[in-house]
């Protein structure tokens, strides 16, 4: 999403320069998060943005020489920190012909005897595909059988949050998640996220997270707190400019017969498919001649596609797809 503004918050320089951090997270936020989510705050790690809860997620399930298997097409940095760790990297798909919906039973063929994790992202990143609380759950049950926990990160998942959908931490002990204050709130400067876990695998967590940053800024976790307060209200306004710029992108997608995607559900990313183009070239023309960014699909495993963000005010994304439709017409 674009940036919060903090002036929304109604933050006083008093409320945020109050010392009253503690060395596993702010009690109050991490009491918050957890009754959002219909969890308890032991489950709760609290740590530098997503990707740090990605990076404790992966380093205190998976050691050097263990499988770990991930979802194709795949946020690219999940499986770099797999690879840094040593792990093994094996896939199973996710398929365009079935909306990018998971596959049990694809999970299921693709497991080895030396699996540890099954990583996969919910919403999916870069396809914006939502599955449901059963198909995680078979995907925890297969997982389990040769001993693997499977870890989700829900970055984008809150914009579900007032249809009743919740973290997949609900469903098994064998699911961890992660999930921040980025995507969803549009506060990418806080650098706040967190990782949900049985209480054990979170303490493991904990202390593991000594080694890399210990305690979060405090302005961060109160300027967080403060913006749960007030989530409902915040994503009413996302979801709403969000469903206008999905059918924008959706009605220009069908007018060209080039493109094509899978239309998401919610969330801010959309994953479409080129007929005919070099995608690297055309993603560089885009962003030299036009001035246009979207996301070459190669960095996700599938290069005729391209990821395009949604999460603009309707008339930027109007024009965006406007020089797009004529970098289409006029490939070089």
């Amino acid at each position: 999403m674009p940036r919060l503004p903090l002036e929304r918050l109604d933050l006083s320089l008093a409320y945020l320069l109050q010392s009253e951090s503690s060395e596993d997270g702010w009690p109050p936020l991490i009491e918050r998060i957890a009754a959002r989510q219909g969890i308890t705050a032991a489950n709760v790690v609290i740590t530098h943005a997503c990707s740090m809860a990605n990076h404790l997620a992966l380093a205190a399930t998976v050691e050097a020489g263990d499988d770990v298997l991930m979802e194709a097409p795949v946020y690219e940095p999940l499986r770099a920190v797999a690879e840094y760790l040593g792990a093994r990297v094996v896939s199973f798909s996710r398929h365009a012909e079935n909306r990018w919906h998971i596959d049990a039973d694809e999970v299921r063929r693709a497991l080895t005897p030396k699996t540890k994790l099954v990583v996969l992202s919910n919403l999916h990143n870069p396809t914006g595909a939502f599955d449901n609380d059963a198909t995680l759950a078979d995907v925890a049950r297969v997982a389990a059988r040769v001993g693997a926990r499977v870890l989700v990160d829900e970055v984008y998942l809150d914009f579900l949050y007032a249809l009743g959908v919740r973290t997949a931490v609900r469903l098994s002990p064998d699911l961890v998640a992660t999930s921040s204050m980025t995507k969803v709130f549009g506060l990418d400067g806080l650098r706040l996220g967190w990782v949900l876990a049985e209480p054990a695998l979170a303490e493991r967590m904990r202390r593991l997270n000594d080694l890399f940053s210990n305690n979060t800024a405090h302005p961060s976790e109160r300027i967080a707190a403060r913006a749960l307060e007030r989530a409902d209200a915040l994503l009413a306004e996302s979801n709403a400019l969000l469903a206008r710029n999905i059918e924008l992108v959706d009605a220009f997608v069908h007018g060209h017969d080039d493109l094509s995607w899978a239309k998401p559900r919610a969330g801010t990313v959309g994953f479409v498919q080129v007929a005919g183009h070099d995608v690297d070239r055309l993603v560089d023309r885009l962003h030299a001649e036009y001035e246009v960014a979207v996301v070459p699909g190669r960095f996700f495993g599938a290069p005729d596609y391209f990821r395009i963000g949604m999460s603009l005010e309707a008339p930027l994304l109007r024009e965006a797809l406007e020089r797009m439709g004529e970098a289409l017409r006029t490939r070089a």
